[in-house]
């Protein structure tokens, strides 16, 4: 039997040893356990009505949905048992005129069941409907600290929460439950270790597309960037099927300039809609991280990029094709 990413996610999260932080919100875990509603706006109102501070709001809309989803699972068409950790897609698509996050929502209360994103677009719709700001987080979650492959691309997905004028992190899915090892069984087990939590320890295991919502300020380097850069999920939607220089670690001196290229064979009649790099981002870009744009476009699907290094402190280079993030660098760069 073979597990896909999240999956690994979820086993590894429960066997791993975490810190806990010293809180006791076991009295509002109890409360949300029997509260049901059909619609997440009714939901809230009935998670959040007992309650007058954000900090217990959020952690009621943690705790319910952590207790009362489970992660989706369901046999391959070919019969042979395997996992997926794909974005859940509303069954009900007949108002397009609803939020993403309303759509996701009233599918994972109707199934009672998710995948990693379902759960973050159902733990947001809440917060918004309680008035508390929150973000969805894409990026890369590790499974096996001592695993450094080519593998290193976006395959999880989690939120930021914003309590008392401050940025917070939590994992609802790694909170819900774990599969066992050898069975397509999901065990319900509420784990609070990723409500909250530090962005030292969050760095631990996850590393988002966009590098603020590290919530650091020296963001750490992966080992994984010994073999490869980061791949955005944006280096899927551009068929990207190869790139230079290979290693994710660029060593430079300032002066110097950086030549990179990535290669695509998306049709060139192919248009796809692209992003902003500073959507997802509630303040300016860190100094340490400098995004690149492409300087020719060949006729042969072939997009280079030149960077100049200006100074020692830039950390993070960042390559950016139609306003997307699609590659990730960490800067080695030393004054002449």
């Amino acid at each position: 039997m073979k597990l896909s990413a999240c999956i690994i996610l979820l086993l590894i999260a429960h066997f791993a040893i975490a810190q806990k932080r010293v809180a006791n919100y076991n009295a509002i875990d109890w409360d949300v356990t029997r509260i049901e509603a059909s619609t997440p706006e009714e939901l809230t109102q009935k998670l959040t009505a007992n309650y007058k501070t954000d900090i217990d709001k959020t952690r009621a809309i943690f705790s319910w949905i952590a207790q009362h989803i489970s992660y989706n699972y369901y046999p391959s068409r070919n019969n042979k048992s395997s996992y997926t950790s794909v974005i859940n897609e509303p069954s009900d698509t007949s108002s397009i005129l609803k939020p993403l996050s309303q759509l996701v929502a009233e599918d994972v209360l109707k199934k009672r069941t998710a995948f990693c994103y379902g759960y973050s677009r159902l733990f947001k719709c809440l917060c918004d409907y309680a008035g508390i700001p929150c973000e969805v987080i894409n990026g890369y979650a590790r499974g096996d600290f001592n695993k450094i492959g080519n593998n290193f691309h976006t395959n999880h997905t989690w939120n930021a929460v914003q309590l008392d004028s401050s940025w917070y992190l939590v994992d609802v899915t790694w909170a819900s439950g774990y599969f066992t090892y050898g069975s397509n069984e999901f065990i319900k087990h509420f784990d609070d270790q990723y409500f909250l939590t530090t962005p030292e320890q969050f760095a631990q295991d996850h590393f988002p597309d966009d590098i603020e919502w590290t919530l650091l300020k020296q963001p750490p380097t992966p080992g994984e960037f010994k073999h490869s850069p980061y791949k955005s999920r944006c280096f899927i939607k551009y068929n990207i099927t190869s790139y230079w220089p290979a290693g994710g670690v660029i060593h430079a001196s300032v002066g110097d300039t950086i030549n990179l290229s990535v290669q695509t064979d998306l049709p060139p009649d192919r248009k796809i809609g692209g992003g902003s790099i500073n959507d997802s981002s509630p303040w300016s870009p860190l100094p340490v991280a400098v995004y690149c744009k492409p300087v020719i476009n060949a006729n042969n699907n072939t997009i280079n990029y030149r960077y100049i290094v200006q100074s020692a402190g830039a950390q993070w280079l960042q390559l950016v094709y139609n306003d997307d993030m699609i590659l990730r660098y960490k800067l080695d760069i030393k004054e002449k």
